[in-house]
């Protein structure tokens, strides 16, 4: 065998063993999926007779039930408010403060950004009683603008942290062309910065989306009333409650992720030139 065909050889089995690498991570991850969305289309007495087997038919009931009985529909206005416009906030001082600190070099600005690092370092879970405590003095428990600026303050310092990078990979050469025009610090920003940065923005948003639309812990402390709560709160308290109905909870799981598969369906292609711009050295 010459060495041209035992090369194609180990290139064919190299490929072979990788592609089935692949689709062992594809079935691993899909089957959940699939397995939640089919149990969602289920009746509970379909169920109990065989969890894992296929449907006997089709039926949107448990989807009619959470529509229907639990406001749904409200929770849905809630967090599509609270979660648009903490996003759009923290985006827009994320991207202000980071151009900023990458191509501008003033007095404080490493202190700035250590300290926006150093929030990032800080456990999460110690900073729950201060902000709590903090919102309370000020009624802001129980409302949603509350629950926005917690979501604003706790997604800035990694916003900025991410596109201080992705903006140094901004050449310097074509703002300081700007500058000599006439560019000023926003015209610069909006007509130079943005454009060349949209893909780490648009990963960063992904990112940033994903933890708002999925975080739990906030969003029961802050709108601890039932009228109040949002969308994954909601469900999340359904599949607590109705264990025994696992159709209904599969619903919901189903309603709950439906969204973000959406977005990371459309956003792939972005979030893959996004984050090695976003990490890059700065």
């Amino acid at each position: 065998m010459t060495t041209v065909a035992k090369m194609r050889k180990f290139k064919w089995r190299t490929n072979t063993i990788v592609l089935l690498a692949l689709l062992s991570v594809a079935v691993t991850t899909l089957y959940p999926l699939f397995y939640v969305v089919m149990t969602s289309s289920r009746t509970l007495e379909d169920y109990n007779k065989n969890a894992y087997g296929l449907p006997k038919f089709f039926t949107l009931d448990s989807y009619r039930i959470l529509i229907n009985n639990y406001s749904l529909d409200t929770a849905a206005r809630n967090t599509i408010t609270v979660v648009g416009l903490s996003l759009a906030t923290a985006l827009i001082f994320s991207s202000l403060a980071g151009f900023a600190l990458a191509k501008y070099d003033f007095p404080g600005s490493k202190a700035i950004n250590w300290s926006f690092i150093a929030v990032m370092l800080l456990p999460s879970q110690i900073l729950i009683i201060p902000i709590y405590l903090l919102l309370s003095k000020f009624s802001l428990v129980g409302h949603l603008h509350g629950l926005m600026f917690v979501y604003i303050g706790t997604n800035i310092p990694f916003g900025v942290f991410f596109l201080k990078a992705t903006f140094s990979a901004v050449p310097d050469s074509i703002l300081d062309a700007a500058r000599i025009d006439g560019a000023g610090f926003f015209t610069s920003f909006f007509r130079i910065a943005i454009p060349n940065a949209a893909a780490g923005i648009t990963t960063l948003a992904v990112l940033q989306f994903l933890g708002m639309w999925n975080e739990l812990l906030y969003a029961y402390l802050i709108l601890p009333d039932q009228e109040m709560r949002l969308l994954t709160p909601a469900l999340a308290s359904i599949g607590g409650r109705y264990t025994t109905n696992q159709p209904l909870v599969a619903a919901a799981l189903c309603i709950t992720a439906t969204p973000t598969i959406i977005l990371l369906a459309m956003s792939s292609k972005y979030l893959v030139r996004g984050v090695p711009t976003g990490t890059g050295s700065s």
